[in-house]
């Protein structure tokens, strides 16, 4: 090492220490270590096994697959790990939470956890590959509160072509052309209106949370929910704005944000470290980033105040 790179790691090092940022520092440079060793061991194994068994988090297990580029973010890139944080203490036991997008059932899982056995989780996801993986996941851990779908949500009742990656980007499979991948197939999925599958299950007014990740048909979802939206007991939602997907399905993430004020709801994001919301207003664009929507942020901050360990 030359003398003038070691003068300036000394120096970043000393201007860390006045600025009382030397851990955090060192806690970062640790962590992304791991990140990049846990990188390597993917890569390495990708030709030689299927699955793999992993722990999300404490009393959940998932597989994952080497043919899943989602699998990889989760294994290496601790995907969406905010949200995770969010659901682990803002969901409580008896909670019904409605998981649309469910891929391989990361959220579902975490959420069946958490509300325990006297809750209850709803998960769709429409392709049936993937819907097969989901429900290995469940099996994986027991769960009996659990109940998958093989079916889409949107705004009509009909059959539908959805464009199935067959290259490992099955997170991002859409009813529009998908912005990840590049190999599809179209499999025929069944398509359902929320508020008619709540009507026919008694759970109208009876969710506390749901997650919608559709890759560009979140609005379609929320206008075929309109009744269970409109109402003042109207759940808690999460959902993805990526302005990418929105518009290879003919809307934006304007057009999705607007509705969502026209249902009542308020954006937020979750701030892990506080344990708190904080109001989102409309942005100028929204490359990828997952809003909460309420209508009583009250409620969210008083669950949050309330300490709940993971289980």
């Amino acid at each position: 090492m030359s003398g003038t790179i070691l003068r300036e790691k000394l120096s970043r090092g000393f201007t860390h220490l006045r600025q009382r940022t030397l851990l955090k520092r060192l806690q970062w440079q640790w962590h992304d270590y791991l990140k990049q060793r846990r990188l390597e061991w993917w890569n390495s194994q990708v030709d030689k096994r299927k699955k793999i068994e992993t722990r999300i988090q404490q009393g959940v297990k998932m597989h994952l697959y080497f043919d899943s580029k989602l699998s990889q973010l989760i294994f290496c890139h601790e995907f969406e790990l905010e949200e995770r944080h969010f659901l682990n203490a803002f969901l409580r036991r008896g909670d019904i939470f409605v998981d649309v997008g469910a891929n391989m059932g990361l959220f579902t899982l975490i959420a069946a956890h958490r509300v325990g056995e006297n809750g209850r989780v709803y998960s769709f996801e429409p392709t049936f590959e993937i819907c097969r993986r989901l429900i290995q996941n469940i099996k994986l851990n027991n769960l009996n509160n659990v109940c998958s779908r093989q079916l889409a949500l949107s705004d009509v009742e009909s059959e539908g072509l959805l464009f199935q990656s067959q290259d490992g980007y099955d997170a991002w499979n859409s009813f529009a052309k998908p912005i990840a991948g590049e190999t599809y197939i179209k499999e025929t999925v069944q398509c359902k209106r929320w508020d008619d599958f709540a009507r026919d299950n008694q759970l109208l007014g009876n969710v506390t949370m749901m997650k919608v990740d559709v890759e560009g048909w979140e609005a379609r979802v929320l206008n075929g929910a309109c009744e269970m939206l409109s109402k003042k007991d109207a759940p808690v939602l999460l959902v993805e704005f990526t302005e990418e997907a929105a518009r290879s399905a003919g809307s934006s993430c304007k057009e999705l944000y607007c509705l969502l004020e026209e249902f009542g709801y308020q954006m937020y994001t979750y701030h892990p470290k506080f344990r708190t919301i904080v109001p989102d207003p409309l942005r100028d664009s929204y490359p990828y980033v997952n809003l909460i929507a309420t209508k009583d942020p009250h409620y969210i901050h008083n669950r949050l105040r309330k300490k709940s360990f993971w289980r």
